[in-house]
């Protein structure tokens, strides 16, 4: 896979798998299925949901339990995240870049958490594109600012 920015080179490589293994357990599910639990509870017939930089699928697992029934999808770049997505029943995932994802179709539930601000800055008037592109119903942006983080 070639990439485009210096972001997406790292979240591929070590420091991608380096936060798999920091961001895992069952607290993370729990608190993810309260909030998707009050985030979905405001639409009406989600029936496919796909999610842009899925990691290791903590979302899409929390979406899956209180949307059994829902068709879903997860776009990851790095390959050992992939790795573990895959061992999750009912996820269709894309191994790719953000920047390089092409919508196969749409879907009623979009969702981005955590992602944006990792991308690169130059990129973000794109990805706002994709997420537009792909949703026919539903996008959801959950995003955090830590000035800590800043070098």
């Amino acid at each position: 896979m070639s990439f485009k920015t210096d972001q997406e080179e790292f979240w591929a490589g070590k420091f991608g798998d380096e936060y798999i293994e920091r961001n895992k357990g069952g607290s993370t599910l729990a608190s993810n299925i309260s909030f998707f639990a009050k985030i979905l509870k405001k639409t009406v017939s989600v029936s496919s949901v796909i999610e842009f930089g899925s990691n290791i699928g903590l979302n899409l697992e929390a979406i899956q339990r209180l949307l059994p029934n829902a068709d879903l999808s997860a776009i990851e770049i790095n390959k050992n995240a992939v790795t573990q997505l895959k061992r999750i029943k009912g996820i269709k995932v894309y191994h790719s870049s953000i920047l390089d994802f092409v919508p196969d179709k749409a879907r009623d539930f979009v969702l981005i958490k955590g992602v944006l601000i990792h991308i690169n800055p130059d990129e973000l008037q794109k990805v706002y594109e994709l997420l537009h592109k792909t949703s026919n119903k539903y996008i959801c942006i959950a995003e955090y600012y830590n000035p800590s983080l800043l070098r």
